[in-house]
């Protein structure tokens, strides 16, 4: 009995050892990593971390109330998508890259989401695309407007409904300048959108004849402008371009008016959101810059519908980065369909050249760097007799095509 014991029992106990070290990093089907089908598997779930506390909260805010509305439009209101039900679980990274990379890593390993989405923060975000690639699942980001995503750092989990800043500069930088030699003074963040944004726009300006003279970079946090803004002053520029993302973006602009720059020297920047228009209040009529959405723009269904159930649950209209929100929920609502899974391969295969309606019109993922391209507009902040606060009047709307950036992948 002994000699035909001892060999089972080491059987058993090797089978046990073979089967724990073959399962050792993976997540079970229906929470990470996902074969797709029906309902047995589970709810879907999109993972998204974002800076809900910051200076960022507001457009984390916008950001999340659009990608709801986006997958309830997606599933005609079900919130399902191949008959299991979408969840939605949101991280705060509190504007700290560091803390992104391991909310991301929490909603990964402990909660099984299937996808990520967000952050309001490029430094953030490019975080975050590290672990995507790392645990080889879909980033969807928005509203995120560094470059570098979709160039440098770009990886191909990543897929990017957000506009960039080489779209925004594609459609304002070339209005800015009105003359061959203008004098060009670009002011921004010291940070990775910030830098970023100063390439982007830079080349578009010395593109269309004029000479950007010096770049200025302001903490992100900072309270008070006129130090930098005495620079801008002292060089007497012919254009002060403006790359601002955060809450202190009211002070900046409310600062740019009260030393006179504004009649001094041809101001544009990216036109932010609707609480940044309020409270310039008529200081901003005139300015004019590239906004990747505003609610009365498009003309379309999607936006109409927007518009529509937005205003009825929260009292007001959407705002900047809701439209971008709303463009990531119905990218992952379409990907998930025509993929039949919420696996990492399967959905590229079917996101890349993806087209898709969302409220700003066509959106399509280029294969490339799986960049959406997308309408753009080029504006002027206006007062009228319908309106309590500035809007903005549509100058040139490009199509995805005019305003789709060159393609610039290095990995």
């Amino acid at each position: 009995m002994r000699s035909k014991g001892i060999p089972l029992i080491l059987t058993l106990i090797l089978s046990l050892l073979v089967a724990a070290c073959s399962s050792g990093g993976a997540r079970p089907s229906g929470e990470g990593g996902d074969s797709g089908g029906g309902s047995a598997a589970g709810p879907i779930k999109i993972g998204v971390v974002t800076s809900v506390t910051g200076p960022l909260a507001g457009y984390a805010d916008q950001e999340i109330k659009g990608l709801k509305l986006g997958i309830e439009y997606a599933t005609g209101g079900t919130n399902e998508v191949l008959g299991r039900p979408i969840e939605v679980l949101i991280e705060d990274d509190t504007g700290s890259p560091d803390v992104g990379k391991q909310k991301a890593i929490k909603l990964l390993e402990s909660d099984g989401v299937h996808i990520l989405q967000g952050s309001a923060s490029t430094p953030v975000a490019l975080q975050i695309a590290s672990v995507a690639e790392q645990y080889q699942v879909i980033y969807m980001v928005d509203p995120a407007a560094g470059d570098q995503l979709t160039t440098t750092d770009f990886n191909r989990y990543i897929f990017r409904t957000a506009g960039i800043n080489s779209q925004d500069a594609l459609t304002g930088g070339r209005a800015a300048i009105e003359k061959p030699g203008d004098r060009v003074v670009h002011l921004a963040p010291d940070n990775a959108f910030g830098t970023s944004s100063q390439e982007a726009w830079n080349a578009v300006f010395e593109e269309a004849g004029g000479v950007v003279i010096k770049n200025i970079n302001v903490p992100l946090d900072a309270k008070d402008f006129a130090t930098y803004l005495q620079q801008v002053r002292d060089l007497n520029p012919d254009v002060l371009m403006v790359t601002w993302s955060g809450g202190n973006a009211l002070k900046l602009f409310q600062q740019i008016g009260e030393m006179g720059l504004y009649g001094q020297m041809r101001v544009t920047t990216g036109i932010g959101d609707r609480a940044s228009l309020q409270g310039l209040g008529d200081a901003a009529v005139g300015l004019r810059g590239a906004v990747r959405y505003f609610y009365t723009l498009p003309q379309n269904e999607v936006n109409d519908w927007l518009v529509e159930q937005h205003t009825k649950l929260y009292g007001e209209p959407p705002d900047l980065f809701t439209a971008g929100g709303m463009a990531a929920g119905i990218a992952i609502v379409e990907g998930i369909r025509k993929a039949g899974s919420t696996d990492a391969e399967k959905l590229i295969e079917a996101l890349e050249g993806m087209s898709f309606q969302g409220p700003k019109g066509t959106y399509t993922f280029r294969k490339e760097d799986h960049q959406a391209l997308q309408p753009m507009y080029f504006v002027e902040v206006v007062k009228d007799d319908q309106h309590d606060d500035p809007v903005l009047r549509l100058i040139q709307e490009l199509s995805p095509e005019e305003s789709a950036p060159p393609v610039r992948v290095t990995r």
